[in-house]
Order: C-alpha cells, then structure tokens, then sequence
C-alpha cells in the first residue's frame, strides 16, 4: 500500500508500508494518515500488537535510513527534520526473530573504580540500583585513555588506537565497515547517539572538541562510512545520528520517536570525569544526573515493552586495571543480583549483537562472555 500527499510547503512526502514476510496480511503495520505541522510531519500508524517495525525514511527511493522502532498497535511519529528536506519518502518494514529485548541504552559514565561505589554516601541512586537490578562485580576495560574503550563499544576492539586521544583524519579514520552502528544499519534497525554539549547542537557533525564536551568519547566520528571521507561537518549520515541530549532526548521519549539502539554520552562533568561546581564532586555529579535522567528513561514506553539500560563506565581509574562498573536496569534483569563473571567491553558488544541477530562477530566478541547471566530472559 502507498499513498502520496503535497503538503504546504511543498513537501512532498510518499509513504510506503513494506512487511516482513513472516507476517500475515492482518498482521501489516500501515500508515493510516499523515499531518504537517508547524515544520513537523506526523505520521499515524497502526500495527498488529505484539509485531515489531521499522520506520524508515529516504530521498530517492534507493538509500533508506532508520529512524525509530516500535511496537505498539497504535502510534504518531514526528518526524521533526522533515521541513529540512523537499523530496522526503516513508516506509514501514516489519521486523522478525528479535528476542525479548527490544530497545538497548547504553549510558556512558567515566573514570571510577567499581568499589567507589557500594555504600557510598555520595552515590544514593547508583546504590538504590543494585537491590532492585543487577550488576556485574568483574568489569574491566584494560584500555587507556578513554578513546580506545569507546572505539572498542563500538568495533569489539581498539583499531589500535590506544595510545591517545587522537581526532579523526587520515592518521586515526578507519575504513572498514565492520562496526556495531554499521551492522545495525545494514540490518535496517534504527540507532542514535545523544551527546551533552554537543558543539553545533545538531547543526553540524562535530569533529573537534568543545567545552564539556570531549570528542574522544564519541566513537562513531572516526569510522568514515559515518563522516565521509575526508571527515566533513557536513556529513547528513553523521549529523542525523549523532544529536544534542539537551534538547531531544527527553522529546524523543515523549514521542515515542526511540531508537533500537540508543548510545548517551553525558557531558564531562555529569560522566564524573571532571569535577564542577557547586558540587565539586566527581561521584556526587555523575549521581546526581543519573537520578535526574534514568527515571525519564524508565518512564517511557519503549523502556516498559522490552527495554534495557546499561550504565556503564568506560574504565576505571587508574591504568590497575581494577573493574569499573555495569549496571542492568530493566525488568528483564535479575533483581538485587550481581556475579563476578569476567566481562570486558567486548562483552558488551556480543550482547548488543545477540539482542539485535548481528553478525560476524565483530573482532573480540566472537570470544567474549556475553552478559546474559544478569538477565531472567534473554536476549
């Protein structure tokens, strides 16, 4: 089924629902109406309960881009970047085989050691977490600086990029195609990064630096299938993916406009990595944003049908290598359980990839524990 409407501000939009071919024809997700507003284009759906789609959006019928998933049988999705745009298509395509876990966030704490934690005063929410999720006791990175632990959540490895923190280019770039957001895309499920102090707030891909904000914690700007090759700021892949916390985050939750597979970096002072005031508390700070966004999170649907929070550190404090924290919010995880499994960040990416049916294992993954011992379902 197709349709296509002309809207005011000669916004052509043609919306086209495709289904997997598991699903029975009374079973096909569709689009039941669509409405532009005040720059944003809304768009109905109505869809079989219990089947899973993809919203998915392109400019020349060739090249498609995720934008959401979803699940539930009756839904609107703003698609708030569509007055960006003059010629813009919409598909539906139904989704199979995916387990339990629907919807991933990874949320990017820095720099503590995981015994800074249990019952200190300074952390009132991490430590109201653990009696009611699970977390692990033997997490480690055995990485150093921060770039390399991120470029590992992100390849299942370093690239060899761990002696620094390197900005893109030709020296640090890599070329291959063979990374987490990469496979997602191929697989046409939807993911984002949200990024705290974000310079450009979402106008441009951000190649540098800025204040609060560390460039070195955002792995996907040294792939160049993300930011073109040579690097551009003006790259429409990069700046669609990777956008502003601040501002659209808690948006997209309202909207029900979530990503499968959501990546948060807070900025440098409420990932605990460097202190501000009027705190002045590295472990004070990175509590107290957690306790502020979490909740929001676990409010929403796509957390309620089938998702799941990793708070994560990204290493420990100091190159002993002791374990840095994991901890698994979701009603799917075990309550008030924690193992001493040997994880690393590799591990994480076998889980990601287990949850989402990616595959080859990227690097190694294809070795890791996955993390499937701190769920009661899974993937």
């Amino acid at each position: 089924m197709s349709k296509t409407k002309t809207f005011g501000i000669e916004l052509l939009v043609s919306l086209v629902c495709l289904c997997a071919a598991s699903q029975a024809d009374d079973a096909q997700a569709r689009f039941d109406s669509a409405q532009y507003t005040n720059g944003a284009l809304h768009l109905h759906i109505t869809n079989a309960p219990g089947s899973r789609y993809v919203i998915q959006t392109s400019s020349n019928l060739a090249d498609w881009t995720a934008l959401a998933t979803n699940s539930v049988s009756r839904t609107t999705f703003v698609e708030t970047n569509a007055v960006n745009f003059s010629r813009r298509f919409y598909r539906l395509s139904g989704l199979a085989g995916v387990g339990s876990i629907q919807t991933v966030w990874i949320v990017m704490m820095e720099n503590t050691d995981w015994s800074t934690f249990p019952d200190n005063s300074d952390a009132p929410y991490i430590n109201s977490l653990l009696p009611r999720f699970a977390h692990a006791e033997n997490y480690r990175s055995f990485n150093h600086p921060s770039l390399p632990n991120y470029i590992t959540l992100e390849a299942g490895d370093d690239l060899g990029l761990n002696d620094g923190s390197w900005l893109p280019g030709s020296a640090h770039s890599q070329s291959t195609t063979d990374h987490l957001t990469t496979y997602l895309k191929n697989k046409g499920i939807s993911w984002k990064a949200y990024s705290e102090n974000l310079p450009g707030d979402g106008t441009i891909l951000p190649l540098f630096d800025g204040p609060g904000y560390s460039l070195d914690h955002n792995p996907f700007v040294y792939f160049y299938d993300v930011t073109g090759n040579p690097p551009a700021t003006s790259s429409s892949y990069g700046i669609a993916h990777l956008r502003p916390f601040e501002t659209e985050f808690a948006r997209d939750l309202t909207n029900n406009n979530v990503a499968s597979y959501n990546f948060i970096v807070p900025n440098d002072y409420d990932q605990g990595e460097k202190t501000t005031p009027p705190l002045n508390n590295k472990v004070r700070q990175a509590d107290t944003w957690l306790a502020r966004e979490i909740p929001g999170i676990m409010a929403s649907r796509a957390y309620t049908n089938g998702g799941v929070i990793f708070i994560l550190w990204d290493e420990g404090v100091s190159s002993a290598n002791n374990p840095s924290g994991l901890i698994v919010v979701s009603s799917l995880a075990r309550a008030g359980y924690s193992n001493s499994v040997a994880y690393t960040h590799a591990s994480m990416v076998r889980t990601v990839q287990e949850i989402f049916g990616l595959s080859p294992w990227l690097r190694q993954a294809a070795t890791a524990s996955n993390l499937s011992d701190l769920f009661t379902v899974y993937p």
